[in-house]
């Protein structure tokens, strides 16, 4: 027996808490599911900060569905180049006026996936 504390258990359809080992999956920062959902979650945040200091109240928005478009790469040993870049479209809905105040929400969003990228991934902005 080997002295690592590794099990491996066939799937037998016994609940998660009846089994000794539970198998997730962990998506990374870069993995394209996490690229949308933190886009989509900083445009949200975006969203409702700008409506509660233009109108003092968070107006309906859904930023849910961000798509994330495969671009394409040469990749090498210790590098490569990114030869078309991958691209995002933050679809949904925003409220863009609200009792004659307008509110700029493509810009907004706009904005929010710039910062997110910024900050998560320095190096891709460049």
């Amino acid at each position: 027996m080997s002295d690592r504390n590794i099990r491996v258990e066939p799937a037998a359809g016994r609940a998660v808490e009846d089994q000794e080992v539970e198998i997730v999956e962990r998506k990374g920062l870069g993995h394209p599911d996490s690229i949308c959902d933190g886009v989509a979650e900083h445009v949200s945040k975006a969203l409702a900060r700008e409506y509660l200091d233009r109108v003092g109240t968070v107006l309906h928005y859904n930023t849910d569905e961000t798509q994330l478009v495969a671009g394409r790469a040469a990749p090498a040993f210790g590098g490569g180049e990114v030869v078309e870049p991958i691209y995002l479209l933050i679809t949904g809905r925003a409220t863009k006026e609200y009792q004659g105040t307008k509110i700029p929400a493509e810009t907004i969003a706009l904005r929010a996936a710039r910062e997110y990228f910024a900050e998560n991934f320095p190096l891709a902005l460049r």
